[in-house]
């Protein structure tokens, strides 16, 4: 008898969960049906390939973990190992590289817990209760029937939301461009940290050379100061000429001083770049002279602009922001959930693995909200607006690219011929002093000349120096703009599409960004 009534029992249950399953198809193929109109609607922004379709395939996947060394590394092209030592500490050591690294572990964890959304959800579950009265609420006719009974139960729980409209594949879009959006930074701040940190050493090797010539024109004036003075004692000079040269002479320490407080803080600076206290940074250096600059040539497209991160951070942010706008409205939706609860119960612990102790629990739930006070409404309305934004902010940041390029073009072009102008008249200055010391021996020069000639010779030579740090700096500027070095051979951009032209406020500009340029190696 308790055979039959065990096997009935089972016979039960399967038919129980032959109709769940079924009635759960019957409502999905209907919900599949009646879903015909998607989560976009008129007037939305287009989906973000269709903004970067100029943008290889090769760029869109996630970098991967730990140190992002760049591809390239166009900072041996200075031809420094001191720098390129310098530089590997500070992609190893530097802080603020180590933050952005902690952030993508973090969005990317975020990203996993969104996507686990997308699955059932099966929990062990055990517990423990003990009730009064023993049959249920209202079941106590008389006081003696009034009792507890403790009750135990142990089993498994299953949970599900049937993503009927794609709101949670939605979420999962968004939060994986969110992870990516986060590598991207990543990557911009490897290319700034760079771009600083070469910056920064050429800065300090400039400064020695300017306080080292400085200090040389600082001693040539302290000799002639001093000759001043005994012409002045044998009643040969004056006062005014002494007096003259002695304003000369504290005017130079002064600006020595000042590009020695300039150095001092380049390292400070330098230090912390690279992640270290600033009284262990020591730098042997090399002359910003022999220092190797690229050379601008014609060559190779503005589609190079596509391995930029902050464009790429741009691109994936927009995705997402599309991705939540779309589940946002999959949320104004019916949402169907599913729960299975199965185990022992039993009113004794003794008895709880007994057959007559097994129990099961399905459900299916559809809930459409009615009213929440327009908050499902508003979340469409934030998330499109976020798109909007986003979107601005995208084309925003192609323009300040094509702007950067440009600059760099520009600056690279420019400080050469400032350079090339400034050493020629160094060179002059140079001579003019060499000069002026034989005519002033001989006693045929006017010291007001001599003065005049001296400050001319120390600005000459001040100015060639800083010329040339301007002209690497240019350098490193272009090598930023364009997203690091340059490889013809291997660049996936190449003949690969034309810049975006989704909206005509940059349009133009993104045609006109279509002229040629190259990094030529010296």
């Amino acid at each position: 008898m308790r055979l039959e009534s065990k096997t009935d029992n089972l016979k039960n249950a399967n038919g129980v969960f032959r109709q769940t399953f079924s009635f759960i198809g019957v409502f999905l193929s209907c919900a599949l049906v009646a879903c015909t109109s998607p989560m976009k609607e008129a007037g939305d922004a287009p989906d973000g390939p269709e903004y970067v379709s100029w943008i290889s395939s090769a760029y869109k996947t996630p970098v991967k973990d730990g140190l992002p060394m760049p591809k390239e590394q166009w900072w041996k092209d200075f031809e420094s190992d001191e720098l390129n030592s310098i530089v590997d500490t500070a992609l190893t050591n530097n802080f603020d590289l180590r933050v952005a690294i902690a952030r993508v572990s973090q969005t990317r964890a975020q990203a996993e817990i969104v996507n686990a959304a997308r699955y059932p959800s099966v929990d062990v579950t055990g517990a423990y209760k003990n009730q009064a009265p023993g049959q249920g609420v209202g079941y106590a006719e008389t006081p003696d029937d009034w009792s507890s009974q403790p009750v135990w139960q142990a089993g498994l729980l299953v949970n599900y939301e049937v993503d009927i409209w794609g709101k949670r594949g939605f979420n999962s879009k968004a939060a994986y461009s969110q992870a990516l959006a986060s590598e991207f930074n990543r990557e911009a701040v490897a290319l700034s940290l760079v771009g600083d940190v070469v910056t920064i050493y050429f800065q300090v090797m400039s400064l020695n050379e300017r306080i080292e010539v400085g200090e040389r024109n600082l001693a040539a004036i302290r000799n002639i100061g001093r000759g001043l003075q005994t012409r002045l004692n044998r009643g040969d000079s004056t006062l005014i000429d002494v007096s003259q040269q002695l304003i000369l002479q504290t005017n130079t320490d002064a600006q020595v001083t000042n590009l020695k407080l300039q150095r001092e803080r380049a390292m400070n600076r330098l230090a912390l770049l690279i992640g270290k206290a600033p009284s262990s940074v020591k730098l042997q250096g090399i002359s910003v002279e022999k220092a190797k600059t690229p050379v601008v040539a014609p060559g190779l497209p503005s589609d190079l602009l596509c391995r930029r991160p902050d464009i790429r951070r741009a691109e994936a942010a927009l995705e997402a922001a599309q991705a939540d706008l779309y589940a946002a409205r999959a949320n104004l939706l019916p949402s169907f959930a599913l729960s299975a609860q199965g185990g022992y119960g039993s009113f004794l612990l003794s008895t709880i693995t007994a057959p007559q102790s097994l129990f099961y629990i399905l459900s299916a739930n559809l809930v459409q909200n009615v009213f929440d006070g327009g908050k499902r409404k508003a979340e469409v309305k934030v998330a499109d607006a976020k798109n909007l934004e986003l979107l601005e902010a995208y084309a925003n940041t192609v323009l300040s690219a094509l702007r950067d390029v440009e600059d760099g073009l520009s600056g690279v072009a420019l400080t050469a011929k400032q350079y090339e102008a400034l050493n020629l008249s160094r060179e002059r200055a140079q001579k003019l002093a060499d000069m002026s010391a034989v005519v002033v021996e001989r006693g045929g020069m006017d010291y007001v000349q001599l003065y005049q000639i001296q400050g001319t010779v120390l600005a000459a030579e001040d100015a060639a120096i800083n010329s040339r740090f301007e002209q690497i700096r240019a350098s490193v500027d272009l090598y930023k703009a364009i997203g690091g070095g340059v490889r013809l051979d291997d660049s996936p951009c190449l003949g690969g599409g034309k810049l975006p032209k989704a909206d005509a406020r940059w349009t133009a500009a993104a045609e006109k960004a279509d002229s040629q340029i190259t990094i030529k190696k010296p």
